[in-house]
């Protein structure tokens, strides 16, 4: 009978099926109890990794600072060239400072400039000589009567020039290691190449000397505001720097307004006159010097003495 052969089938299938999921579930509760019997035991710490520390870098020394970054050199005076005069400013020029020297012809004030550019050479300090007025051989020989070994301190750098003047008599510079600039009236050619130069000298000591020959030259070319802003941008540029510069000016040529107003703008002034057959020097700013008098110039072959002055006359 179909009927009941259906159900017979169908009955063995659901005993078979039965049996089927009992053994299942009896595997279940093996593979359960395996895993209870597994959790039991004593859990093993995986072995720490070892990680390579990076090395810490190698001291690296400290590099020496640079000329410029010690700015203790702030303190040091640069002599004049002169001895008496140094006493009389009390040890010298403190560098970064600015100098106008101003006088008539023959009242002593090359004189000490030449004293100036020879001491620096011989103390080693790298010197700058900008010339408006004078051809850089006669320069050489007036510094050269001082300082013998001048024509070796210019081929190991240590003496530059700038020469304005050779262009303006249309000839040859008689120095090849100078910058020649065409014009007085170049004034950017004439701050790029001083800014050259102290770069230079900066490689070789924390301040230097400038000897600028002269203003006169900028006074005659230039009305008061245009001179005095020149001035004024040059002197601080080299103030900065660590530099001791002298600047030359004739007196006597300009209206006293006109001086007044250049003397204004640096740190002091040393003033000559002669009167007959004398030479007289007196200083204005500079700070504490030994005196504020018309002090009698002794000239000799290269250079001059002073007639005495006192501590009383500080003032």
């Amino acid at each position: 009978m179909d009927g009941q052969d259906t159900i017979e089938d169908i009955s063995k299938e659901i005993k078979s099926l039965m049996e089927s999921a009992k053994k299942f579930t009896e595997a279940i509760q093996r593979l359960d109890e395996r895993l209870k019997s597994l959790q039991g035991l004593p859990q093993q710490k995986a072995a720490p990794v070892a990680v390579s520390q990076p090395k810490p870098p190698a001291a690296v020394p400290a590099a020496p600072p640079s000329p410029g970054a010690d700015l203790s050199f702030r303190d040091t005076r640069l002599s004049t060239g002169n001895e008496k005069v140094d006493q009389l400013l009390v040890g010298g020029v403190r560098v970064g400072t600015s100098v106008i020297l101003i006088g008539p012809p023959f009242s002593g004030k090359y004189v000490l400039a030449w004293n100036f550019v020879a001491q620096a050479l011989n103390d080693q300090v790298p010197v700058l000589v900008i010339t408006t007025d004078r051809d850089i051989n006669e320069i050489k020989y007036q510094v050269g009567r001082i300082y013998p070994d001048i024509e070796e301190a210019e081929n190991n750098g240590m003496l530059r020039f700038i020469d304005l003047y050779s262009r303006s008599i249309q000839t040859q510079s008689p120095s090849k290691h100078a910058i020649v600039i065409d014009s007085i009236l170049n004034i950017s050619s004439l701050l790029k190449a001083a800014d050259s130069v102290a770069a230079e000298f900066k490689t070789k000591s924390p301040y230097y000397k400038v000897l600028f020959s002269s203003l006169t030259s900028y006074a005659t070319e230039f009305d008061e505001k245009l001179l005095v802003k020149f001035i004024q941008q040059f002197s601080q540029k080299r103030k900065i720097e660590g530099a001791v510069s002298f600047y030359l000016m004739e007196g006597g040529v300009f209206e006293r307004k006109l001086t007044e107003s250049v003397s204004y703008i640096v740190d002091g002034v040393i003033e000559f006159k002669a009167d007959t057959n004398k030479s007289y020097l007196r200083v204005t700013g500079l700070g504490n010097v030994r005196s504020r008098d018309w002090i009698e110039l002794y000239m000799n072959d290269t250079s001059f003495d002073l007639g005495s002055f006192t501590l009383e006359k500080i003032r």
